[in-house]
C-alpha cells in the first residue's frame, strides 16, 4: 500500500491595498494642487487675435513676459522694468548656457502701443536672444446666416 501525501495548503497572507489607494491619492491631490499653481501666475491679459501656430511645444517657454494695457513688464505677475526683465533675460541665459537656445515668450495686450513690444524684442535681440515669439488667441469664427439659394 502507498501512502497517500497529505494535502497542506499554504495559507495565503492578506493582501491589504489600504496603503497602496492611500499613495494612489496623495499624489492625485498632489498634482491637481500643483497645476493650479502654473495658471496662478498668469496675469489677465486682453491677448490680440491671431490664428498663430497650433501645435502645441513639448515643453514651455524658459522666460514669459507680459505686458500689460498700461505698457508694464510683468514676470509672474509682477511688475518690472526693462532693466530689470533684461537681467532676468541674462541670467536665464546664463542658466541655459547660450543666448540662442533661451526661448521667451511675449504676451503683450492687444491695446498696448507696439513700441513696448519693439522696445522688448530688440533688447532681447541685443542679447541675442532669437527665439522669441507672441502669444495670441484664435480669433472668433464670425457666424454667418444660413441662407442658401
Amino acid at each position: 500500500m502507498k501512502k497517500r501525501r497529505k494535502k497542506t495548503h499554504r495559507a495565503v497572507p492578506p493582501f491589504d491595498l489600504t496603503p497602496m489607494i492611500d499613495v494612489v491619492l496623495q499624489l492625485i491631490i498632489f498634482f491637481l494642487f500643483t497645476s493650479q499653481f502654473g495658471e496662478l501666475v498668469r496675469t489677465e491679459i486682453d491677448l490680440p487675435e491671431e490664428p498663430g501656430e497650433t501645435t502645441p511645444t513639448e515643453e514651455g517657454p524658459d522666460l514669459t513676459i507680459d505686458i500689460d494695457a498700461s505698457g508694464n513688464y510683468l514676470i509672474a505677475s509682477e511688475v518690472m522694468t526693462l532693466t530689470e526683465v533684461e537681467a532676468l533675460a541674462r541670467a536665464e541665459i546664463a542658466a541655459v548656457g547660450e543666448a540662442v537656445s533661451v526661448e521667451v515668450l511675449i504676451r503683450p495686450d492687444r491695446n498696448i502701443p507696439a513700441r513696448h513690444l519693439n522696445e522688448l524684442t530688440q533688447s532681447l535681440a541685443g542679447l541675442g536672444i532669437r527665439q522669441a515669439s507672441i502669444g495670441t488667441v484664435a480669433p472668433a469664427v464670425p457666424r454667418t446666416s444660413g441662407g442658401g439659394g
